[in-house]
């Protein structure tokens, strides 16, 4: 099958690459052209021909998004739009993952964890709304065009090695190294009684490709371990494994203004699809602390 992906070149792309690579039932075109640019869009799809396309490309970051909205509204609205419509025009059978986020849930009301695909979406912030629109879009396509089948993915926190450092995890593990290396007493945090539904990358992926196969068109999915996992939780497990006694130091500009409190899914429809979550929440952090320990390039700026 020829697979289009976009994002293929992102954290989640390089593992999901690498995964379909291992499969060997693909083969595999990276999106490399501007997906706000319709016309670059539409010929990198006419090009290609995908009988598969993962979506994976993104602006990812809330605060990002809160800081540019037009960008964020532009590549990943606008961005999606181009490669559905261009898709469309192609004309030949297609099925297409979109990942969209859990984050489009925003703020729900405690009653209803874990939180399934049918509960209505709260958007909080420009990220989580364009993802939203975007989704829109996807069932739009998906219901008119016969010969275009789109799914959509709703993963939840994933964490592995590899992600940018703007990210929670291996922010705390590089200010938790260079404590160590520097034998500084404190690392700063930002609000540490949230919750989150954390998974290993690798379990999101493997959920990708499951869904790409087997879900059902214009249907969501949430990919996620369906535990709930503090904050707090995290960073003290990180400092353990580092072996060294730090205290946490508040730091404003990292507590978010809009920020929900506890966050965990129902991962029910997916599992029924075959899917399970196979990693170990202390083993992956290990991984991932591990990894930046080791890496020289990390710290030598």
């Amino acid at each position: 099958m020829k697979a289009l992906i976009t994002g293929g070149t992102g954290f989640v792309g390089k593992y999901l690459v690498s995964s379909l690579n291992q499969s060997g039932e693909y083969d595999i075109s990276l999106f490399s052209a501007d997906i706000r640019d319709k016309s670059e869009t539409e010929r990198v799809v006419f090009s290609t021909k995908p009988s598969v396309v993962f979506h994976l490309a993104a602006q990812p970051f809330v605060p990002r998004a809160i800081e540019d909205p037009w960008e964020t509204e532009e590549i990943n609205v606008k961005g999606t739009l181009n490669l559905l419509e261009s898709l469309h025009r192609l004309g030949t059978p297609v099925r297409m993952l979109y990942v969209s986020s859990a984050d489009v849930y925003g703020f729900q009301k405690e009653e209803t964890l874990p939180l399934s695909e049918t509960l209505i979406p709260k958007p909080i912030n420009p990220y989580s709304g364009s993802k939203l629109a975007a989704e829109s879009y996807c069932r739009q396509y998906s219901a008119y065009d016969k010969n275009l089948t789109v799914v959509i993915a709703r993963p939840f926190n994933h964490i592995g090695i590899g992600q940018r450092l703007e990210f929670v995890i291996p922010n705390f593990c590089k200010q938790i190294i260079q404590a160590k290396t520097q034998k500084r007493d404190f690392i700063e945090v930002g609000d540490l009684n949230p919750t989150r539904d954390f998974s290993h990358v690798q379990d999101i992926v493997n959920g990708y490709m499951t869904l790409v196969k087997k879900g059902e068109a214009g249907e969501i999915y949430n990919i996620c371990s369906g535990k709930e996992t503090s904050i707090r939780y995290m960073v003290e497990e990180l400092i353990s494994i580092s072996g060294v006694q730090l205290e946490y130091r508040v730091d404003a500009n990292r507590v978010r203004a809009s920020e929900t409190s506890r966050v965990f899914g129902n991962n029910d429809k997916l599992v029924k699809l075959g899917w399970a979550p196979k990693c170990n929440l202390p083993e992956t952090l290990k991984e991932i602390y591990s990894s930046m320990e080791n890496d020289k390039a990390l710290f030598s700026h």
